[in-house]
């Protein structure tokens, strides 16, 4: 069996003048599938997108192995030390001791650049670093004793915090003051950075927040095939979700971070080429943009340029099965279709937020909608 899973996430700033994905999406060929398999959602949704993806890989959404650090370790190349420690580091932006926007307006790999300088020139001693990543995610590597990970003290992601006072929803540990202190002293420093204040000038959020999570000790973690049974292969341009697809063993091929035309038709070659030497081939994608032309746009590319042509390259390998899922972040839950050999058939009269919220095939989180689809027939 072959298997294939799109996730097509919003990864828009959140304006408010954003719809849905789905809402207005022409979507000819997804209605198509809808019709032709099932459809549904995934019900309680962690806005956390890390944990989203290791769901639809078969691990636990809010597992804690392999750590989010080993994660970040592993897509920054950085081996530890005997003794080091690894967390992440995301620039956030803050407003008056909340969090606004965890992606800190999707500030640059380079401007970041500058401000982990910063940072290690400020904050850094014999005893921590910080090491640079991708966009606003980077990682702090310490061997400071109070920055020891415990999984009795989870710190939760920027993304849980949005719109919260990040200094409540620490845990009342050792640990959490020891993030507070970082935080609070990596502010001072963020703050008033030219970068910062270059980007409040340009009316670009600022990354004037630092926000440690997912600590991490060096450790070996059970590949996707001992997990799963299945070969498998990740294309992204998550960083993320590069370091979770190696620590797996997953073959990992940098996916678009634009969707053009251009773009999505050599991700559909990519992935029928993957589908050769592998099991199951996971494809995730993002539509950055707030624009609702944009947006449309797309969805549509997806739909025509993407969807189409696996549907139609996969019956030609042999049994098969597609999954799209649209996680448009809009009220806590992801739609989805699947269809393919041995799945049943659960159509909705429309795909959009409204028709597939009232489909009976609904599950509590993204790893059960894995086993789902994964499920041997009969």
């Amino acid at each position: 069996m072959k298997y294939v899973i799109l996730r097509c996430e919003d990864g828009g700033r959140g304006s408010g003048r954003a719809a849905p994905l789905l809402e207005g999406a022409k979507a000819a060929f997804l209605q198509q599938l809808a019709q032709a398999g099932a459809a549904g959602v995934v019900r309680r949704h962690a806005a956390q997108r890390l944990a989203t993806h290791r769901g639809l890989l078969g691990l636990a959404p809010q597992g804690i192995e392999p750590p989010a650090g080993q994660c970040y370790a592993v897509s920054a190349s950085l081996a530890l030390a005997e003794g080091e420690r690894v967390w992440c580091c995301d620039f956030a932006t803050e407003q008056a001791g909340r969090v606004v926007d965890p992606t800190a307006g999707q500030i640059t790999t380079k401007e970041s650049a500058v401000l982990i300088q910063a940072l290690n020139m400020a904050l850094g001693s014999e005893t921590r670093r910080w090491e640079v990543g991708s966009g606003n995610h980077h990682l702090l590597v310490t061997r400071d004793p109070a920055l020891t990970p415990d999984s009795k003290a989870a710190i939760p992601s920027p993304e849980l915090l949005v719109g919260e006072s990040w200094a409540t929803r620490l845990p009342r540990h050792p640990l959490a003051d020891a993030v507070r202190l970082m935080a609070q002293q990596a502010r001072d420093v963020l703050e008033p950075h030219p970068i910062n204040q270059v980007r409040v000038d340009l009316g670009q959020n600022p990354a004037n927040f630092m926000w440690l999570w997912g600590g991490a000790q060096a450790a070996a973690s059970p590949s996707f095939k001992e997990r799963t049974g299945l070969s498998g292969a990740v294309v992204s341009h998550s960083f993320p979700l590069r370091g979770l697809a190696k620590t797996l063993a997953l073959e990992w091929k940098a996916g678009p971070a634009m969707l053009d035309e251009v773009s999505v038709d050599r991700l559909s070659k990519e992935v029928v080429q993957l589908l050769k030497s592998h099991d199951l081939v996971y494809v995730h994608v993002r539509i950055i943009s707030d624009d609702p032309v944009e947006r449309l746009c797309a969805v549509d590319r997806l739909d025509q340029r993407l969807l189409r042509p696996l549907a139609e390259a996969l019956p030609k390998i042999g049994p098969w099965r597609l999954l799209a899922a649209i996680d448009d972040r809009a009220d806590g839950s992801v739609a989805f279709i699947a269809v393919g050999d041995g799945l049943p058939q659960q159509p909705v009269a429309q795909v959009h937020e409204r028709g597939v919220q009232e489909s009976p095939l609904q599950f509590a989180d993204s790893g059960e909608l894995f086993a789902w689809f994964t499920r041997q027939a009969g």
